[in-house]
């Protein structure tokens, strides 16, 4: 198989290690003899970059997972603050109506905003509450405020807490920004080593050898692209789910389609990942990945995949998660 996805090196690398296999066996089977790569690189050298690769795409999944951990707990102190700003403020228009201190309640901050914004109202009421209890000057009120057992301290310790939320959060992403940078270096230098190979093998045997004739392809056989599929989405409130649609190819080498998706409002193929691989047919697909959280934003491309190996990709279509 060409190499297309991230974890597709390591299907191409145990192809090239199988091969070079055969290739070191007909030139002789020694060590002596067996084919090396610029820097004396052995096949087992190359196998254990194989390894290596694998299990940092491996490990790379878990940074994912933590990301997805944190958002999903920031995003649960959010949904608890805004809930209990919106007490502080009915209890305001309740207890206190006709008090200065109704008209100065902040109100609540949008789901998506950035941190700053969405936490400045919550520090605002926090303060604003420290100024009630402090006053006794209230006619027919007795401070402190207390809300269904919700004190000012408690209110202030929750966002004490959306604070590390978000700090956690920041975190992971770094990580995971860390991480990929990490793994463009690792795929880049699988692939030169790659390359290499086959440089290696054509030179060595001839163009005509059936070792060169076998060897595993890097990238898929010109001249078959396939049309792309044109894509649609929205997101279906009623189902909590993006709903997608997508064209027929009619490629005769039609293998699969596959749709891929990167965090944010622009597709960005080296932070793509797979969401689903589906089987010619399928035209429709509901996911939430990449929109797990009120406020995410994730784009989306669905590819047409052949049995060459080549494939196009559709249209980008971006969903924010209202």
């Amino acid at each position: 198989m060409p190499l297309s996805d991230f974890g597709s090196f390591v299907v191409v690398m145990d192809e090239i290690g199988l091969h070079w296999a055969a290739v070191n066996v007909a030139l002789g089977g020694t060590s002596a003899t067996d084919l090396k790569l610029e820097g004396a690189l052995t096949r087992a050298g190359f196998l254990t970059a194989k390894d290596v690769l694998e299990a940092f795409l491996i490990g790379f999944e878990d940074l994912e997972n933590a990301r997805e951990i944190g958002a999903t707990a920031r995003d649960h102190w959010k949904v608890t603050l805004r809930q209990k700003l919106g007490q502080f403020r009915g209890m305001l228009r309740a207890v206190l109506p006709k008090s200065k201190y109704a008209a100065a309640a902040p109100s609540l901050p949008n789901f998506g905003v950035d941190e700053s914004k969405f936490l400045a109202p919550f520090e605002d009421a926090a303060s604003l509450w420290l100024r009630i209890n402090a006053d006794l000057t209230i006619a027919g009120f007795t401070p402190p405020l207390v809300i269904a057992g919700l004190t000012q301290s408690l209110f202030a310790a929750d966002i004490l807490a959306i604070r590390a939320a978000y700090h956690t959060l920041r975190e992971a992403e770094n990580d995971l920004n860390v991480a990929r940078k990490e793994r463009q270096t690792l795929l880049d230098d699988a692939k030169e080593r790659m390359v290499q190979y086959r440089a290696a093998v054509e030179g060595i045997f001839g163009a005509d050898h059936p070792l060169t004739l076998s060897l595993p392809a890097l990238s898929a056989a010109p001249g078959s692209t396939p049309a792309p599929s044109s894509l649609s989405g929205n997101w279906n409130a009623a189902t909590g789910e993006a709903d997608f649609t997508w064209t027929a190819s009619d490629d005769p080498n039609l293998d699969h389609y596959q749709m891929r998706m990167s965090p944010g409002a622009t597709y960005d193929a080296d932070t793509a990942t797979v969401v689903a691989t589906l089987p010619a047919g399928t035209l429709t697909l509901s996911t939430t990945t990449g929109l797990d959280h009120p406020g995410d934003v994730a784009s989306f491309k669905l590819f047409v995949r052949l049995t060459t190996g080549n494939e196009a990709g559709s249209n980008t279509v971006t969903i924010s998660r209202p």
